[in-house]
Protein backbone atom coordinates (compact mmCIF):
# COMPACT_ATOMS: atom_id res chain seq x y z
CA UNK A 1 0.00 0.00 0.00
CA UNK A 2 2.29 2.63 1.00
CA UNK A 3 4.88 1.56 -2.21
CA UNK A 4 1.97 1.95 -4.26
CA UNK A 5 1.44 5.71 -2.74
CA UNK A 6 4.99 6.47 -3.44
CA UNK A 7 4.79 5.02 -6.38
CA UNK A 8 2.20 7.58 -7.43
CA UNK A 9 3.68 10.36 -5.50
CA UNK A 10 6.35 9.46 -8.10
CA UNK A 11 4.49 9.37 -10.94
CA UNK A 12 2.48 12.76 -10.20
CA UNK A 13 6.25 14.41 -9.45
CA UNK A 14 7.05 13.34 -12.47
CA UNK A 15 4.03 14.36 -14.51
CA UNK A 16 4.00 17.46 -12.70
CA UNK A 17 7.49 18.89 -14.22
CA UNK A 18 6.13 17.87 -17.86
CA UNK A 19 3.16 19.48 -17.00
CA UNK A 20 5.25 22.79 -16.60
CA UNK A 21 7.71 22.41 -19.75
CA UNK A 22 4.65 21.41 -22.05
CA UNK A 23 2.69 24.33 -20.82
CA UNK A 24 5.09 26.35 -23.80
CA UNK A 25 3.96 24.57 -26.60
CA UNK A 26 -0.10 24.73 -27.42
CA UNK A 27 -1.87 21.46 -27.26
CA UNK A 28 1.23 19.44 -25.52
CA UNK A 29 -0.08 20.20 -22.31
CA UNK A 30 -3.61 18.42 -23.06
CA UNK A 31 -0.94 15.48 -24.56
CA UNK A 32 1.04 15.57 -21.25
CA UNK A 33 -2.34 15.46 -19.33
CA UNK A 34 -4.02 12.56 -21.34
CA UNK A 35 -0.82 10.19 -20.88
CA UNK A 36 -0.80 11.21 -17.26
CA UNK A 37 -4.29 9.87 -16.80
CA UNK A 38 -3.16 6.75 -18.86
CA UNK A 39 -0.34 6.14 -16.56
CA UNK A 40 -2.12 6.47 -13.02
CA UNK A 41 -4.88 3.99 -15.02
CA UNK A 42 -2.03 1.33 -15.33
CA UNK A 43 -0.76 2.52 -12.37
CA UNK A 44 -4.29 1.46 -10.15
CA UNK A 45 -4.18 -1.63 -12.51
CA UNK A 46 -1.36 -2.88 -10.08
CA UNK A 47 -3.18 -2.24 -7.23
CA UNK A 48 -6.30 -4.90 -8.24
CA UNK A 49 -5.49 -7.73 -5.66
CA UNK A 50 -5.32 -5.00 -2.54
CA UNK A 51 -8.28 -5.22 -0.44
CA UNK A 52 -11.27 -1.86 -1.09
CA UNK A 53 -9.98 -0.19 1.94
CA UNK A 54 -6.41 -0.35 1.19
CA UNK A 55 -6.93 1.11 -2.09
CA UNK A 56 -9.35 3.91 -0.58
CA UNK A 57 -6.22 4.09 2.06
CA UNK A 58 -3.64 4.87 -1.02
CA UNK A 59 -5.87 7.07 -2.81
CA UNK A 60 -5.96 9.13 0.19
CA UNK A 61 -2.53 9.19 0.77
CA UNK A 62 -2.09 10.27 -2.99
CA UNK A 63 -4.56 13.05 -2.90
CA UNK A 64 -4.28 14.11 1.14
CA UNK A 65 -2.19 17.48 -0.25
CA UNK A 66 -4.99 18.23 -2.44
CA UNK A 67 -8.00 17.04 -0.34
CA UNK A 68 -6.69 19.25 2.16
CA UNK A 69 -6.70 22.41 0.67
CA UNK A 70 -9.91 21.47 -1.31
CA UNK A 71 -11.72 20.84 2.19
CA UNK A 72 -10.58 23.98 3.22
CA UNK A 73 -12.32 25.36 -0.20
CA UNK A 74 -14.97 23.99 0.55
CA UNK A 75 -15.23 24.89 4.19
CA UNK A 76 -13.92 28.86 3.82
CA UNK A 77 -11.91 28.02 6.97
CA UNK A 78 -9.19 30.09 7.15
CA UNK A 79 -6.39 27.46 9.54
CA UNK A 80 -3.30 29.19 9.71
CA UNK A 81 -3.88 31.85 6.83
CA UNK A 82 -4.23 29.06 4.41
CA UNK A 83 -7.51 29.44 2.96
CA UNK A 84 -6.35 32.26 0.79
CA UNK A 85 -3.69 30.15 -0.97
CA UNK A 86 -5.59 27.13 -1.28
CA UNK A 87 -7.00 27.67 -4.45
CA UNK A 88 -3.79 28.11 -5.97
CA UNK A 89 -2.28 25.28 -4.13
CA UNK A 90 -4.86 22.90 -5.77
CA UNK A 91 -3.94 24.75 -9.43
CA UNK A 92 -0.30 24.03 -8.47
CA UNK A 93 -0.81 20.31 -7.12
CA UNK A 94 -2.94 19.82 -10.34
CA UNK A 95 -0.47 21.12 -13.09
CA UNK A 96 -0.53 17.80 -14.70
CA UNK A 97 -3.82 18.52 -15.44
CA UNK A 98 -4.60 21.64 -16.54
CA UNK A 99 -4.37 21.54 -20.22
CA UNK A 100 -7.77 19.61 -19.71
CA UNK A 101 -8.99 22.46 -17.43
CA UNK A 102 -8.35 24.83 -19.53
CA UNK A 103 -11.34 23.59 -21.95
CA UNK A 104 -13.84 23.98 -19.27
CA UNK A 105 -14.11 27.41 -20.83
CA UNK A 106 -15.06 30.76 -18.76
CA UNK A 107 -18.65 29.72 -17.45
CA UNK A 108 -19.30 31.48 -14.76
CA UNK A 109 -21.75 29.13 -12.23
CA UNK A 110 -22.37 31.41 -8.93
CA UNK A 111 -20.16 34.15 -9.04
CA UNK A 112 -17.44 31.67 -9.73
CA UNK A 113 -15.65 30.24 -12.85
CA UNK A 114 -16.21 26.65 -13.78
CA UNK A 115 -12.82 26.06 -13.09
CA UNK A 116 -13.05 26.84 -10.00
CA UNK A 117 -15.33 24.30 -9.32
CA UNK A 118 -13.23 21.48 -11.09
CA UNK A 119 -9.92 22.52 -8.95
CA UNK A 120 -12.26 21.84 -5.87
CA UNK A 121 -13.83 18.82 -6.80
CA UNK A 122 -10.50 17.19 -8.86
CA UNK A 123 -9.22 15.82 -5.67
CA UNK A 124 -12.28 13.21 -4.76
CA UNK A 125 -12.98 12.72 -8.81
CA UNK A 126 -8.87 11.82 -8.90
CA UNK A 127 -9.72 9.50 -6.13
CA UNK A 128 -12.54 7.89 -7.45
CA UNK A 129 -10.73 7.17 -10.78
CA UNK A 130 -7.84 5.21 -9.31
CA UNK A 131 -10.36 3.00 -6.72
CA UNK A 132 -12.74 2.42 -9.70
CA UNK A 133 -9.94 1.33 -12.04
CA UNK A 134 -8.27 -0.62 -9.11
CA UNK A 135 -11.58 -1.78 -8.64
CA UNK A 136 -12.17 -3.44 -12.36
CA UNK A 137 -11.88 -7.05 -12.96
CA UNK A 138 -9.60 -8.12 -14.56
CA UNK A 139 -9.69 -10.69 -17.01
Amino acid sequence: MLVNAVRLYFIHLSAFAAGILSSYFPGLDIMVAIIYLVVIALEARRAYELPLIQKIVTASIWQAPSLFFAVLCISSFNFLGLYEYAIFMLQFWFTPLLGLLSLAGINYYFDKPLYYYLLVYLPFISCIYYIGIASINRR
